[in-house]
């Protein structure tokens, strides 16, 4: 605090025109103004004061006066505190040598303690940047080497009588989705190669099954997905053109409300089908009796048959003709 206003006073001085004050001729303001540092700052800080005080009459008579005060009552004050000074400033000049002597950049250009500080930085820091250049190149180098292994096992598998047999599978598959496509997607606008005659899809850019498999397969999918993205687009749009060439306006957000309309309906219809089925199956069924088995009671000689549904074989005898007709016979025997 002492050093600060010490130099705001001497740049007071300085700016009035009078001569420095006591504070100003301290060993130790004079080592700290010494320094390149400080010193530059002093003087940014000088000009931006100047400037400043220079922009309007009134702030410079407010600060001419505040000048005049703080040199008075500094040139009033010195006499009384002019012991303690002293030895306040022989202490403060013995910690500024000693900051000198340990840092020795203190005295140096600002220019000089910026790229010193900056090369440190960079000192310190470059061993852990290089650590992780040097992981990430090791991952990428790990990566690289996986992926070749993986393609180089793929073709190897592709070799085999069981991988030849499923690549001519994927060729067949292809060129069969290929022929739906062409029937049932057409394509809108065929693009023409150089010689004005549409690209088939036989003459596409993709690698032989024998060089690489692998890649012959993945470029094989990928050409599929890619002709049959674009022939569902293509065809989309050249519908919603006919649609608007005739008059008939869509309207994408009605055709949405309506598909999600039609979309719950189908979903609570299902919900209610679903729980009429639970319903149905929680329901308890009929219980059927187990049939018991029908006890035949023993025949018997004193025991006639009780059941009156069930004639014998005696009653049926007697009720034919046969059994009626020899009756008076046997009477008039």
């Amino acid at each position: 605090m002492v050093l600060a206003a010490a130099c705001a006073l001497d740049m007071m001085a300085m700016e009035v025109g009078t001569s420095p004050t006591a504070l100003s001729q301290l060993q130790s303001v004079q080592k700290v103004m010494a320094m390149p540092t400080v010193g530059a700052a002093m003087g940014q800080v000088g000009a931006f004061y100047t400037k400043v005080k220079g922009a309007h009459s009134l702030l410079e008579w407010a600060l001419s006066t505040a000048e005049a005060s703080v040199s008075l009552a500094a040139a009033t004050a010195a006499p009384y505190v002019a012991s303690p000074l002293a030895a306040g400033d022989a202490k403060m000049a013995a910690v500024i040598d000693e900051l000198g002597r340990r840092v020795p950049i203190v005295n140096e250009q600002p220019k000089v303690i910026v790229e010193t500080t900056k090369q440190a930085v960079i000192a310190k820091i470059s061993p852990h940047v290089n650590k992780v250049f040097v992981a990430r190149a090791a991952a990428e180098q790990r990566v690289h080497s996986l992926k070749e292994l993986s393609w180089a096992k793929a073709n190897a598998l592709l070799s085999t009588a069981y991988g030849q047999r499923a690549l001519h599978g994927v060729d067949a598959g292809a060129c069969y989705a290929m022929k739906l496509l062409d029937q049932y997607l057409p394509p809108v606008e065929p693009q023409p190669d150089h010689t004005g005659q549409s690209l088939p899809y036989t003459t596409c850019d993709i690698v032989e099954a024998e060089r690489d498999p692998a890649l012959h397969t993945v470029q094989t999918v990928g050409r599929l997905s890619a002709v049959a993205a674009r022939r569902v687009w293509a065809n989309l749009a050249a519908r919603v053109n006919h649609l608007r060439a005739n008059g008939v306006e869509l309207d994408v957000r009605r055709y949405i409300t309506a598909l999600l309309a039609a979309v719950h309906l189908a979903t609570v219809t299902s919900e209610q089908q679903q729980q009429e089925r639970d319903t149905d199956t929680e329901q308890p069924r009929p219980a059927h009796p187990a049939p018991t088995p029908h006890a035949h009671p023993a025949p018997t000689s004193h025991t006639a048959p009780t059941s009156p549904t069930s004639p014998t074989t005696a009653t049926k005898l007697k009720s034919t003709p046969e059994a009626k007709s020899t009756k008076p016979e046997d009477s008039e025997q």
